[in-house]
């Protein structure tokens, strides 16, 4: 009996222990995990910029001072908005002045010099005329006809350069006044100064050009000379961005696509842009991979804008689609030509094969091998993920 109840006690122990290790075992097995639920939603096709681009006006100009004068007057400063045709800067104009009212002085004599030569044009015209006559008549001598005819041609070719004396008058008078108008530093359009260095008493700066009184450059220099910009203005009416993408995606990209624009100045916003230009060039430097150029014209918004000079990235849109199965593109596992993702059946892990449509970073469509809301893990990194074992999900999913 002893014996009997000995072995009736280990056969007891022996099932308890069983019973423990395969308990323990199966604790050891179950493992826990993120997921996600498979969701219909939108999607977006996109590709990005191989690198930033920079915020340019649609144009800008540099103005400079074509005369060496003295700065007179500055009317507006940095960040001023101007209209075209306003005077920015306004150079001292008081020997401009003074030369032109001597040039129009010599115009108003030299009109004066022609009327008093056409007068007597006019009268030598008529005494050759009617001495010709009386000469063809016989009633006066050759001399007298002969004198006619010298007043005639002296007084004619007096009346020519008489003419020319007022043309060139006229034009020095034009010149001058051009001259004046140079003075005027003004707006070509209507846009914002970007760049403005300009003080009243102090001269624009030229090469080779001392600021020193009566050293002024000569017209003919100062038109093969390159002045200094002292001002800039931008129209910033429309602002742009060129982008250099891969040459990979050239095809791909068409004028009109939407483009979202992103700004480390503006933190956290997006703001919207369409794709005016793409160069048919593919260019490459030293630093970087061969690329095509295009050109982003950025949405007029009626709050915060994107500075001229900004840096920014940019993602072309290529296509849309709305209401489509999709899941997050981590999920998603290539091997060996195949796509598949884990899903959690109850509480067991099931390897599910699946077709993809369009995907970008973050969402991925998908066509076939998965229902709305079956749940996909999302925690790949944690160890002993396998078809068949058991789970825990966190976050109560």
């Amino acid at each position: 009996m002893m014996f009997k109840a000995k072995s009736l006690l280990y056969i007891g122990m022996l099932l308890l222990m069983t019973g423990l290790i395969a308990f323990l075992y199966s604790h050891k097995r179950l493992i826990e995990v993120k997921v996600v639920k498979a969701k219909r939603g939108m999607i977006e096709r996109t590709i990005t910029g191989v690198s930033s681009g920079t915020v340019d006006p649609l144009r800008r100009v540099r103005l400079q001072a074509l005369l060496p004068l003295r700065v007179k007057e500055v009317n507006f400063k940095e960040g001023d908005r101007v209209k075209k045709g306003d005077i920015i800067v306004k150079l001292d104009d008081s020997e401009v002045n003074i030369k032109l009212d001597l040039q129009k002085a010599a115009l108003t004599g030299a009109g004066l010099k022609l009327r008093e030569i056409e007068e007597r044009h006019r009268l030598a015209t008529q005494n050759y005329e009617r001495f010709k006559k009386l000469f063809e008549e016989g009633v006066i001598p050759d001399s007298t006809f002969d004198e006619a005819g010298s007043q005639f041609t002296t007084t004619g070719k007096a009346y020519e350069i008489a003419r020319n004396a007022v043309y060139e008058a006229s034009l020095g008078v034009r010149l001058t006044a051009e001259e004046l108008e140079n003075t005027n530093i003004r707006a070509t359009f209507d846009g914002l100064i970007s760049f403005l260095d300009a003080t009243p008493g102090e001269f624009p700066s030229y090469p080779g050009y001392t600021g020193l009184e009566g050293a002024a450059l000569s017209q003919s220099t100062l038109s093969a000379s390159e002045t200094k910009p002292f001002c800039e203005i931008i129209d910033d009416s429309v602002l742009k961005v060129k982008v250099p993408f891969d040459e990979v995606d050239a095809m791909k990209i068409k004028p009109g696509q939407h483009t979202r624009i992103t700004s480390d100045t503006a933190p956290g916003k997006v703001f919207g842009g369409e794709v005016a230009y793409v160069s048919p060039v593919v260019s490459k430097t030293l630093e970087q991979n061969r690329t095509v150029d295009v050109e982003v014209d950025i949405d007029k918004t009626e709050g915060d804008r994107l500075p001229v000079g900004a840096s920014v990235d940019a993602e072309i849109i290529l296509e849309t689609k709305e209401g489509v199965l999709i899941v997050p593109t981590n999920t998603v596992i290539e091997k060996e030509g195949k796509r598949f993702v884990y899903v959690i059946e109850g509480d067991i892990i099931r390897k599910r094969g699946i077709k993809t449509g369009i995907s970008n970073w973050e969402y991925t469509q998908i066509f076939d091998g998965l229902k709305e809301g079956e749940r996909i893990i999302t925690s790949l990194d944690v160890e002993g993920i396998e078809e068949g074992r058991r789970v825990t999900v966190r976050d109560g999913e």
